[in-house]
């Protein structure tokens, strides 16, 4: 456990529907599988509530076995996009999935960049954004993101959800989502999708990223957090 995980331990629980509050759900990631592991099944319950989701993928996730030959950056970036549309149709196949395709660990914080991420949020939707105390550039710089695109958007609600973060000492007002079993079902069956970060696909790269079986485990059976601050 970690000092964030020991104090959920009296978080209120809410429900999908008090959550989303009839707004629409879109779901900022900061790689593929992030979407899954923080939302997977916060999205396939909205899903099949006919709730509009969209899933904005920020970067191609291509640097997360930098040292395969056999797995280049082009390959890996084309098998991680392969693995989030994948995932996709098993927890919402009607969402809308954008793919923004930015280099891994290099995510742009300018105006642009945040002009176009703004542009593909509906009108007063709910938005989860990775969180910025996430131990990563990039769930950093998504969490920067999400709070520029908040402040050109004021007609949306700005949440977040930890990675990362679950295990550190970092605390904040959380809540813990009430997911259905099927969703639950469905985020088990989505997370092994994500086969270049979940198993040993890649085998020439014995320093790439693969997660431990334990965490693995962790994302399925814990309810998902949402925060309400950054």
């Amino acid at each position: 456990m970690s000092g964030f995980l020991d104090a959920l331990a009296g978080a209120p629980g809410i429900s999908v529907d008090d959550l989303l509050g009839g707004r629409a759900l879109v779901v900022l990631s900061p790689h593929p599988d992030d979407e899954t592991l923080g939302c997977g099944a916060l999205l396939h319950d909205a899903s099949s509530q006919g709730v509009s989701c969209h899933v904005v993928c920020v970067t191609d996730g291509s640097r997360s076995h930098p040292n395969s030959i056999q797995w280049p950056a082009s390959r890996l970036a084309q098998q991680r996009r392969a693995e989030l549309e994948a995932a996709m149709q098993i927890l919402a196949p009607a969402a809308r999935l954008h793919w923004l395709g930015h280099a891994d660990c290099a995510v742009p914080e300018d105006a642009d960049t945040v002009a176009s991420i703004a542009a593909l949020i509906p009108q007063g939707a709910l938005v989860l954004a990775s969180w910025a105390l996430d131990p990563h550039c990039d769930h950093l710089s998504v969490a920067r993101l999400a709070q520029a695109v908040g402040a050109i958007r004021p007609d949306i609600a700005l949440r977040f959800y930890p990675i990362w973060g679950r295990f550190t000492d970092h605390a904040a007002p959380a809540r813990l989502l009430r997911s259905s079993d099927a969703a639950r079902r469905a985020k088990a069956a989505a997370l092994a999708c994500h086969r270049s970060q979940m198993s040993p696909l890649i085998e020439d790269d014995p320093q790439g990223f693969v997660m431990e079986d334990w965490r693995q485990r962790h994302f399925l059976e814990h309810p998902e957090i949402v925060l309400a601050q950054p």
